[in-house]
């Protein structure tokens, strides 16, 4: 067979947009032209010692064939911890031999393999339409209206484990060889934490890898809390009747309603996959988009405001060259965040926003936006006289830019976190610290806060008020005083004047 007949393709089914590593694969695979596929991997929970039996992972699915070959194809199940030998076998030698050598060892197969330690990985492919495949042999196990099923038990710890194609069988003399014969099989697998439709099955962890379980709570909890801040920021907009609200709270009123409506969109998506493996395209993406669109506005308000935005007349202010520094810095991020969400994902290597270069680069333009902060905070210091605006300025930028840096931080602290906890570890992280600083800016921006007399436009109205008030008084002072002379004058027996 030819080198591009032997080409190593992985085909991911989730597109990259879908919320987890295809709990669901449906596809076809052209035994000519790839040897083998790697079709997703699936973190599979530890099994409970009190309900071993629906407690396990389950692969069930069907596979069949469009062509009337009767060679058999392998339908297998690798661990984390062999995936790396299986891969390495092809790329160097290209040959099933290589590739099998170590998980025949804990595979079953009743011919040849009667003493694999982990048994029930192996199926031969494809099954007969309308039939279960040959090696089901107790019709029972087999979930309902599907041609296979397969349990994997985790007694110890949680593990990856990956859905592999392999054009490969064994011969008579139990020895893996090639499978040269050409078909188009088409499959529709299905990946559970737990048996189907058993009480012990959750909906909550049922359809989720084991890294991705609890999401749904996460992101419901999350959108409650950003509700009750939108509902905040209504009543705060509700007290400025006199005037229109400044810039800075209508600016952090977008923010909290794009951060709402993109996590209103991902709890959509994630019930929707809770229930059918493969929730809402349109939801995961729009979600995506609001999100990151929602954190890069709220660059551009902190960047204003180390401009001294609001705090300053804007003809003291120039905010053209802000504007546009953010817009390059937010498009740049914007096209990272694409490429990584988009095209690199692999399924045999861990990698995320703090393993590829796309995340390396996402990172790099928010150091970049840190130390842009913090010299244009140093220099807003340097230019204030007043003492205690001076001081609610450096306040400011150091609690600001704690949420600049610590991403990059969270970076290198997640390279020591098992792929299996990273995910629900960055995305608790990250939505707590985004919610934060939110909050802290509506804190400082309420119309009736005591921060306001830092503001221009608030502190001006102040002073003017202030002197408005004090014209008042002294001439209501004075007029009190005249009329007190007046009343006193009149009633004083011991006025000469009143003799005459």
């Amino acid at each position: 067979m030819t080198g591009k007949c032997l080409r190593f393709r992985i085909l991911i089914f989730a597109l990259a947009l879908g919320f987890t590593c295809a709990v669901r694969v449906t596809g076809r695979w052209n035994t000519g032209t790839n040897l083998a596929k790697v079709v997703t991997k699936f973190g599979f929970q530890q099994t409970s010692a009190l309900d071993r039996k629906n407690t396990r992972g389950f692969v069930f699915g069907n596979v069949t064939s469009t062509s009337s070959s009767s060679r058999s194809f392998l339908f297998a199940l690798v661990p984390q911890t062999l995936i790396g030998s299986f891969y390495d076998g092809f790329r160097h030698t290209s040959t099933c031999d290589a590739m099998m050598n170590n998980i025949s060892q804990i595979g079953f197969e009743s011919r040849c393999l009667t003493k694999g330690k982990r048994g029930d990985i192996f199926r031969w492919i494809p099954c007969m339409k309308g039939k279960l495949c040959r090696e089901e042999d107790d019709p029972k196990v087999v979930v309902p209206g599907y041609q296979m099923t397969m349990q994997i038990e985790e007694p110890s710890t949680p593990e990856y484990w990956y859905v592999v194609l392999v054009a490969c069988n064994l011969d008579t003399a139990c020895k893996w060889v090639q499978s040269n014969t050409s078909a188009i099989l088409d499959y529709d697998i299905w990946l559970t934490n737990g048996r189907p439709g058993s009480r012990a099955a959750s909906s909550l962890t049922l359809q989720f890898s084991f890294d991705e379980q609890d999401t749904l709570e996460i992101y419901v909890v999350t959108f409650v809390i950003y509700l009750v801040l939108f509902w905040i920021m209504s009543h705060g907009l509700q007290l400025i009747k006199s005037r229109a609200p400044p810039e800075r709270l209508r600016l952090l009123n977008v923010i909290i309603v794009m951060k709402t409506t993109g996590i209103a969109l991902q709890c959509l998506n994630v019930y929707v996959f809770s229930l059918d493996g493969q929730g809402l395209f349109f939801a995961r993406v729009l979600g995506e988009i609001l999100r990151v669109a929602g954190v890069e506005v709220l660059w551009l308000l902190l960047l204003l405001l180390s401009r001294g935005w609001e705090l300053y007349p804007k003809t003291a202010v120039s905010l053209r060259s802000c504007l546009i520094a953010w817009s390059i810095f937010a498009a740049v991020y914007f096209l990272l965040f694409v490429f990584n969400f988009i095209y690199l994902f692999d399924v045999l290597h861990e990698i995320d926003v703090f393993s590829s270069w796309p995340g390396y680069g996402q990172l790099f333009v928010r150091i970049l936006l840190a130390l842009w902060f913090l010299a244009e905070i140093r220099k807003l210091i340097l230019r204030e006289k007043n003492e205690e605006r001076a001081a609610f300025v450096a306040h400011i930028g150091a609690g600001f830019l704690v949420w600049f840096v610590y991403l990059p931080g969270l970076g290198v602290i997640a390279m020591f976190i098992s792929q299996l906890w990273r995910f629900k570890i960055i995305l608790g992280i990250t939505t707590f610290a985004n919610y934060v600083i939110i909050a802290c800016l509506l804190h400082l921006f309420w119309p009736t806060s005591s921060y306001s007399k830092y503001f221009y436009l608030e502190s001006h109205l102040h002073r003017h008020r202030t002197e408005s008030l004090e014209i008042h008084d002294l001439e209501k002072l004075l007029f009190e005083t005249d009329e007190s002379d007046f009343d006193t004058a009149e009633t004083n027996p011991d006025n000469p004047l009143l003799a005459i």
